[in-house]
């Protein structure tokens, strides 16, 4: 079995989409999810699920706050994503937050 620890950028949009998905061969175990707000003036809410394909999906976040200049860690555990589980994410407003999204990647 393969391990590779990485992590990746995504900007939360108010389109609730997938910002990371398990390939049908993975399972990705989440270590860490960071929503930082980067707008100057406006506050932005987050809200993330997980989206699972053959189970019960589960909400880790509901319209939680960010406020300007401040980040949000939707963590404090681990989340296991299982082959083609899916991390989704939506925001109250465009250009406001992004996401940084740290996890082990298993094959």
């Amino acid at each position: 079995m393969a391990e590779v620890l990485t992590g990746k950028g995504y900007v939360v949009t108010e389109t609730n989409a997938a910002a990371l998905t398990a390939g049908g061969s993975e399972t990705i175990t989440l270590i860490g999810v960071t929503i930082a707000n980067i707008h100057a003036s406006a506050g932005s809410w987050v809200s993330a699920d997980v989206v699972r394909s053959g189970g019960v999906n589960s909400e880790l976040a509901h319209q939680v706050e960010v406020p300007v200049n401040d980040s949000l860690d939707l963590l404090q555990g681990k989340v296991v994503l299982n082959s083609s589980d899916a991390l989704w994410l939506d925001a109250e407003s465009n250009s406001h937050l992004e996401a940084s999204i740290s996890y082990l990647v298993q094959t």
